[in-house]
């Protein structure tokens, strides 16, 4: 177990103060390019925007990205979100207060502990609410103020008016996927630009792989072609595939496949493995939770299916 003293280095080590600072490699070519014009375009007009897509498509990324930009171009611009799920409270967005302190000294300024959403108004920096459709309409609720009047109002403590530089962004599923709610039509109509996002062509989503592999690792342009292959195949099967492998996935196919070729250096010609029986081995491991079938359908004749069209194992 780790020791307050050590805990605290390690902290102050890992702490990221200021999302400027922060490297984010992105591709910003076809769809994101235009993503992002359209974020700084939103923030140019004082527009919220929202990044709709299906999973593992770079909404997050894309909003860090953005926050960094600001963050450079102003460095008051902070970074602040807060990712939703039916659990989410008011309070998780405004904040709460210390219930030792409040015993003690009532509801004060010193009892409170603001929350993401309060401390960008403030700072006048980014908020972005993540799976903003995963939260109940309640909790969804809580947005309609700082997006209409620019303030927010804290229980016991009063009101607030926001920075003028603050600036709101959320993302979202698309609403047929499993475990969203339905925006509200109040936080609908506050919500003016409206940015798709799908699986990206396949150039773009190549370049997505190759930029998230370490450096040493060496993967051939064949090879990315058979992992993309198969990422593509479970987009097309829409008869047993409810939700396709993301992006992510094939970044971990390409991941496993270069840790192979790394440790395969030392051996002899005879001794390689091809490519093929590299991949049939990683596929399994990998899709096994970056699919959701359909009712009825096991995951495990999918993948094989799959290995055998694309690979054929």
């Amino acid at each position: 177990m780790i020791n307050k003293e050590r805990f605290e280095e390690l902290f102050n080590q890992r702490l990221i103060k200021d999302i400027s600072e922060e490297q984010i490699d992105i591709v910003l070519s076809g769809q994101y390019g235009k993503a992002l014009e359209l974020l700084r375009d939103a923030e140019a007009t004082s527009l919220f925007p929202a990044l709709v897509g299906p999973p593992g498509v770079g909404k997050t990324i894309l909003c860090r990205y953005f926050a960094s930009l600001r963050a450079q171009e102003n460095k008051k611009k902070t970074f602040n979100w807060l990712t939703m799920d039916e659990s989410i409270k008011p309070s998780h967005f405004i904040g709460s207060f210390d219930p030792a302190i409040t015993l003690k000294k009532g509801f004060v300024l010193e009892a409170f502990n603001p929350g993401p959403l309060l401390n960008a108004m403030l700072e006048g920096g980014t908020f972005l609410a993540n799976e903003i459709n995963r939260a109940t309409e309640y909790s969804q609720n809580t947005l309609l103020e700082p997006l209409e009047e620019a303030s927010i109002s804290i229980p016991h403590l009063g009101r607030i008016k926001a920075d003028n530089e603050f600036f709101f962004i959320c993302a979202m599923n698309p609403e047929e996927l499993s475990g969203t709610h339905r925006l509200s039509e109040a936080l609908k109509d506050r919500i003016k630009i409206w940015i798709k996002l799908t699986y990206p062509d396949k150039s773009t989503e190549l370049d997505i792989i190759r930029i998230n592999l370490p450096e040493h690792f060496i993967i051939e342009e064949s090879e990315l072609e058979l992992i993309y292959s198969i990422i593509k195949e479970t987009r097309h099967n829409k008869i047993d595939i409810d939700v396709p492998a993301s992006i992510r996935a094939g970044i971990a196919i390409a991941k496993m496949l270069g840790r192979k070729r790394l440790l395969e250096k030392e051996k002899k010609a005879e001794e390689k493995e091809s490519v093929y029986v590299y991949l049939s081995e990683i596929v399994k491991h990998v899709l096994l939770g970056s699919i959701k079938p359909k009712p009825g359908v096991k995951v495990e004749n999918i993948i094989e299916n799959i290995i055998h069209k694309t690979l054929g194992g």
